[in-house]
């Protein structure tokens, strides 16, 4: 292995930051053009992540001389998606605290005309403990914790994927 290959953090780190930005500019764009609560556009993050997270691997095995383990490429893809989540997170709270706080009040009242429409028999006093709940987690420091969840778990699956189809094994005994 050559020596001279950077550390896979320091390659998961750049490519987090960079894919952290793309998301970030996504989720702007879909707020300025008001379709963020278009939840099928928001699934391309997804691929905006798993096309990160393939080119970061690919950096990180060609700077490997070609090879890459499992192991590695599972890291590197893992570390890039949580780098790029904790980024996310960030934005969460300062995009919620000070960019666009009325949104929190926005997502309460849509949360609260769904749970309605969806169980037209609540009582007044459960919509009201329902919703007590909903406004816990809507506050942009657990809404930025949830974010960080859950790109950690799409992390492991994207970089599970990833790793599985991108190793090539140096052959040591040929």
């Amino acid at each position: 292995m050559n020596e001279n290959v950077p550390s896979n953090s320091k390659i998961a780190l750049n490519n987090g930051v960079i894919i952290g930005v793309v998301l970030i500019f996504y989720a702007l764009l879909l707020w300025v053009l008001s379709v963020d609560r278009e939840h099928w556009l928001n699934y391309f993050s997804y691929i905006l992540m798993l096309a990160g997270v393939i080119l970061a691997v690919k950096q990180y095995r060609e700077k490997n001389n070609g090879f890459l383990s499992y192991s590695q490429a599972f890291l590197n893809g893992f570390l890039t998606l949580l780098f790029a989540g904790i980024l996310t997170s960030i934005y969460i709270v300062i995009f919620f605290q000070f960019i666009a706080p009325a949104e929190v009040e926005k997502m309460i009242e849509i949360a609260e005309e769904k749970m309605v429409e969806q169980n037209p028999n609540m009582t007044d006093e459960q919509i009201d403990v329902a919703m007590g709940y909903a406004i816990m987690f809507m506050k942009p420091w657990a809404m930025a914790i949830m974010a960080l969840i859950v790109n950690a778990i799409a992390g492991l699956i994207i970089a599970a994927i990833v790793a599985a189809f991108m190793k090539k094994e140096e052959q040591y005994f040929a």
